[in-house]
Protein backbone atom coordinates (compact mmCIF):
# COMPACT_ATOMS: atom_id res chain seq x y z
CA UNK A 1 0.00 0.00 0.00
CA UNK A 2 1.78 3.08 -1.27
CA UNK A 3 -0.35 5.57 0.67
CA UNK A 4 0.49 3.84 3.95
CA UNK A 5 4.21 4.20 3.28
CA UNK A 6 3.92 7.95 2.62
CA UNK A 7 2.19 8.70 5.93
CA UNK A 8 3.39 6.30 8.57
CA UNK A 9 0.38 6.72 10.90
CA UNK A 10 -3.21 6.00 9.92
CA UNK A 11 -5.47 8.83 11.04
CA UNK A 12 -9.28 8.67 11.42
CA UNK A 13 -9.71 10.91 8.38
CA UNK A 14 -7.93 8.35 6.19
CA UNK A 15 -10.22 5.46 7.12
CA UNK A 16 -13.78 4.79 6.02
CA UNK A 17 -16.85 5.84 8.02
CA UNK A 18 -16.54 2.81 10.33
CA UNK A 19 -12.90 3.42 11.32
CA UNK A 20 -12.51 4.69 14.89
CA UNK A 21 -8.97 5.08 16.13
CA UNK A 22 -9.65 6.37 19.63
CA UNK A 23 -7.31 8.58 21.62
CA UNK A 24 -5.00 6.08 23.29
CA UNK A 25 -6.92 6.00 26.55
CA UNK A 26 -5.80 3.43 29.10
CA UNK A 27 -8.39 0.76 29.98
CA UNK A 28 -8.15 -0.24 33.68
CA UNK A 29 -10.58 -3.17 33.59
CA UNK A 30 -13.05 -5.32 31.66
CA UNK A 31 -16.78 -5.54 31.02
CA UNK A 32 -18.27 -8.81 32.28
CA UNK A 33 -21.02 -10.86 30.64
CA UNK A 34 -23.74 -8.88 32.46
CA UNK A 35 -22.42 -5.60 31.08
CA UNK A 36 -20.88 -4.37 34.31
CA UNK A 37 -17.41 -2.85 34.36
CA UNK A 38 -14.91 -4.31 36.82
CA UNK A 39 -11.58 -2.63 37.56
CA UNK A 40 -8.60 -4.97 37.57
CA UNK A 41 -6.21 -4.32 40.48
CA UNK A 42 -3.11 -4.91 38.35
CA UNK A 43 -4.27 -2.36 35.76
CA UNK A 44 -5.40 0.34 38.20
CA UNK A 45 -3.37 3.53 38.01
CA UNK A 46 -1.43 4.42 41.16
CA UNK A 47 -0.16 7.97 41.67
CA UNK A 48 2.89 8.37 43.89
CA UNK A 49 3.07 11.90 45.32
CA UNK A 50 6.13 13.11 47.25
CA UNK A 51 5.88 14.22 50.88
CA UNK A 52 5.71 18.04 50.90
CA UNK A 53 5.52 18.72 54.65
CA UNK A 54 8.83 20.65 54.87
CA UNK A 55 8.71 22.04 51.33
CA UNK A 56 9.83 25.69 51.24
CA UNK A 57 7.94 26.92 48.15
CA UNK A 58 4.29 27.94 48.31
CA UNK A 59 1.59 27.46 45.66
CA UNK A 60 1.49 30.13 42.97
CA UNK A 61 -1.04 32.89 43.57
CA UNK A 62 -1.43 35.71 41.08
CA UNK A 63 -0.43 39.16 42.29
CA UNK A 64 -3.75 40.41 40.91
CA UNK A 65 -5.70 38.22 43.33
CA UNK A 66 -7.42 40.07 46.15
CA UNK A 67 -8.09 38.78 49.67
CA UNK A 68 -11.64 37.59 50.34
CA UNK A 69 -13.07 36.30 53.59
CA UNK A 70 -15.09 33.13 54.07
CA UNK A 71 -18.15 35.20 55.01
CA UNK A 72 -18.02 37.02 51.65
CA UNK A 73 -17.78 33.73 49.78
CA UNK A 74 -20.71 32.29 51.73
CA UNK A 75 -22.77 35.44 51.10
CA UNK A 76 -22.11 35.23 47.34
CA UNK A 77 -23.09 31.56 47.30
CA UNK A 78 -26.28 32.34 49.22
CA UNK A 79 -27.32 35.16 46.85
CA UNK A 80 -26.55 32.97 43.83
CA UNK A 81 -28.73 30.20 45.29
CA UNK A 82 -31.57 32.64 46.03
CA UNK A 83 -31.45 34.02 42.47
CA UNK A 84 -31.50 30.49 41.06
CA UNK A 85 -34.53 29.61 43.21
CA UNK A 86 -36.36 32.78 42.05
CA UNK A 87 -35.73 31.89 38.40
CA UNK A 88 -36.94 28.35 39.04
CA UNK A 89 -40.13 29.61 40.72
CA UNK A 90 -40.86 31.95 37.80
CA UNK A 91 -40.36 29.17 35.26
CA UNK A 92 -42.65 26.75 37.15
CA UNK A 93 -45.39 29.27 38.02
CA UNK A 94 -48.43 29.04 35.70
CA UNK A 95 -48.98 32.00 33.38
CA UNK A 96 -52.35 33.68 34.04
Amino acid sequence: MVFRKILSNLTPKMGNKNYYKGRGVYNPGKVNSKGRFHITAEKAQVIHAPDLTDFELKPYVSRHAFPISKEEVDAKKQTKLQNRMKRLEHSIAPNH
